[in-house]
């Protein structure tokens, strides 16, 4: 299912059964399951941080480092201002948000990532803003954000212990972007029009339910969600 537009309805579409991947290469596959385990059971935000760390360390890791498309086309006639890139990662969308005028923070519970994300900014002679926390301790704040980007967070999005969805609907300005992107289907995964029910107080600018090409899993097909939305003013 694609959407494109002004609504704020839930559609009643729903996409064709599709087999559910994580489409990561087999050894960051089980990496990444033993981390949804971990966040279930409550451990420790150092233990997660040091799985991560060694997901990031992999020189094997295999993702797009290119910003993302629906960044790019999402922010393409947008006014920059305040920006906070969750789960930055190693900073793609945080430098391309930076180069393009935005004020950015880029945050990541991964200190590797973050300081791969430094070093290829300072590369490029981009200064970047970063906070090496976990999201469910960082404070949004209260309609803070002009932007607010999560992409490939779709675990934490389910298993936060706090109300994810409210949280980033809080943290918007008036005429705020929310943009999400990430695996669908599975346990973790983003599930048929969840995102369209969470946030359909929103304008929803854009939604795609489909298998595609993912950031983190090039070279073949997932099933992924697209979404963008704006809070009114």
């Amino acid at each position: 299912m694609i959407y494109r537009g002004n609504r704020n309805r839930i559609g009643d579409h729903q996409p064709a059964k599709v087999r559910d991947t994580i489409g990561l290469m087999p050894k960051q596959q089980s990496l990444i399951a033993a981390l949804a385990i971990a966040l279930v059971a409550g451990a420790q935000t150092a233990d997660q941080r040091q799985d991560w760390n060694k997901i990031f360390a992999d020189s094997n890791l295999n993702y797009n480092r290119a910003p993302s498309r629906l960044l790019v086309s999402a922010v393409a006639d947008r006014k920059p201002g305040a920006a906070v890139d969750l789960g930055m990662g190693e900073g793609r969308n945080t430098i391309f948000l930076v180069q393009k005028g935005w004020r950015v923070a880029g945050v990541d519970l991964s200190d590797v990532a973050v300081a791969q994300a430094k070093k290829h900014a300072a590369e490029l002679g981009v200064q970047i803003e970063t906070v090496i926390e976990d999201l469910d301790k960082y404070d949004f704040g209260h309609e803070r954000w002009d932007l607010i980007t999560l992409f490939y967070m779709h675990g934490w999005y389910h298993l936060s212990k706090l109300d994810s969805a409210r949280r980033l609907r809080d943290a918007l300005k008036p005429g705020g972007l929310l943009v999400i992107e990430g695996f669908a289907g599975g346990q973790v995964g983003y599930q048929t029009n969840e995102l369209l029910r969470a946030f359909n107080d929103l304008n929803i600018l854009h939604y795609e339910d489909v298998r595609d090409e993912a950031d983190w899993a090039p070279g073949q097909k997932s099933r992924i969600v697209r979404f963008v939305a704006e809070k009114g003013k």
